[in-house]
């Protein structure tokens, strides 16, 4: 590790070279989740349906990820059916000529980045007992820009984060950054700080713990105000942080040693609430997603209009001799499902003329079915299994993705069940 005052001098460096707040460049309100890879997505699939489902959250939501290989194009269809935005980091890391390697890292730049002008971020692995938009109109909020919350630790004086920072050495409260509210246009000199601290991950993660307490050697380096709730968090359930709100009402259930799986069984947290919405959720994830981020190899033109009109019709059935029918849903964005009766998780069209039709096991073992007109596709080789289009479809048994879309154009939302 470098020496505090080596790291010091060049984060002072660093200050001199801050960019000025572009207010054309953020607009509105919104919630910022981090969540590449397969066990983060699953659980961020699960905030973002509870968002939209159980608690009625309106508000816009981007979920940040690290190049294609952290986010299929499944995942992303199933996001934005919740009318979540899926961002890919990596052509902002480069037009910022930043790199940015881990989701720790990678929280402070999505908040920085994001298109929003006031933003919520949000851990993945995270369940809010309330609708969050009610946080942007607290008056601690407005009163001074941002507004942390408690770890159940603290920073001592002796800790070389104060040197490495150019900061006179305290014994503070540690922060928590599973959730972190800033008004960007009052707190941008410090998120700036923020995310230059976690790009030197090499050195300051070596004397706190992670991305968290970095935000408030931000907000201590550039003097910003912040207003830190004052309730500690409820830790009365093992592998769960329960928040607070101002008022000492929970809040947040930061599940940080209790995540969801997509496989059962789940970690049990008595008390929790909205379980059974959540698994619910999971349900739903399983029947609309393979578990794995899938990207198919690139194809031409031809067969990415053959994959689209496959996926229209959506239903095949699959006749290999000696075996019982086997019906499959061709799904949008690669997947595959069909009760798990096949193994068959993936699929993709190459070619151009003609098109082929690729299937993949969960072993990664490929089938390749050519067009025999008709709505039918032979097996390659000589041991003939065959697909039949639109027949014996599992479709109508198995529920939607979402509960509905949602259409940011509009002014007052509308929920099923609701009156008027």
């Amino acid at each position: 590790m470098t020496d505090p005052a080596t790291l010091a001098a060049e984060l002072a460096a660093h200050r001199e070279r801050l960019e000025p707040y572009q207010q054309s460049r953020f607009r509105r309100d919104g919630i910022v989740v981090c969540a590449g890879g397969a066990s983060v997505f699953t659980n961020a699939y699960v905030l973002i349906r509870l968002l939209r489902t159980v608690l009625r959250c309106a508000l816009p939501i981007e979920v940040w990820h690290i190049g294609a290989g952290e986010m299929s194009a499944r995942m992303k269809w199933l996001l934005r059916d919740l009318s979540a935005e899926p961002v890919d980091a990596e052509a902002v890391m480069i037009a910022q000529g930043v790199q940015i390697k881990d989701g720790w890292q990678l929280k402070s730049f999505a908040l920085a980045h994001s298109s929003f002008a006031r933003v919520l971020l949000l851990d993945a692995d995270i369940v809010p007992e309330r609708d969050p938009a009610e946080l942007f109109a607290w008056p601690e909020f407005e009163a001074a820009g941002a507004v942390l919350w408690p770890d159940i630790c603290s920073i001592s004086a002796e800790n070389q984060i104060w040197a490495a920072c150019g900061l006179p050495p305290r014994t503070t409260r540690a922060v928590e950054s599973g959730q972190v509210l800033i008004d960007k246009s009052r707190a941008w000199d410090a998120l700036q700080i923020i995310v230059f601290l976690n790009t030197r991950r090499e050195h300051y993660y070596r004397i706190v713990y992670g991305d968290k307490d970095l935000f408030l050697m931000g907000f201590f380096i550039t003097g910003q105000s912040y207003h830190l709730v004052p309730h500690l968090p409820y830790t009365d359930q093992p592998w769960c942080l329960f928040q607070r709100d101002f008022a000492g009402e929970r809040l947040f259930q930061h599940r940080c040693g209790a995540k969801w799986r997509y496989r059962d069984p789940q970690m049990a947290v008595p008390g929790f609430r909205f379980q059974e919405a959540c698994e619910v959720a999971l349900a739903t994830l399983r029947r609309t997603w393979s578990g794995r981020v899938f990207n198919a190899p690139v194809r031409s033109p031809e067969a990415q209009k053959e994959e689209a009109r496959l996926s229209a019709v959506g239903s095949v059935e699959l006749m290999t001799p000696g075996q019982a029918p086997v019906a499959l849903d061709l799904l949008q964005g690669g997947d595959i499902f069909d009760d798990c009766t096949s193994g068959l998780v993936h699929w993709y069209c190459i070619g151009s003329n003609p098109v082929t039709l690729v299937l993949i096991d969960r072993f990664q073992n490929s089938t390749r079915f050519e067009s025999a007109g008709g709505g039918r596709w032979a097996e390659e080789h000589a041991s003939a299994s065959v697909l039949i289009e639109g027949r014996g479809s599992r479709s109508d048994d198995r529920p939607a993705a979402p509960d509905r879309r949602w259409n940011w154009s509009e002014s007052n939302y509308s929920f099923d069940g609701d009156d008027g």
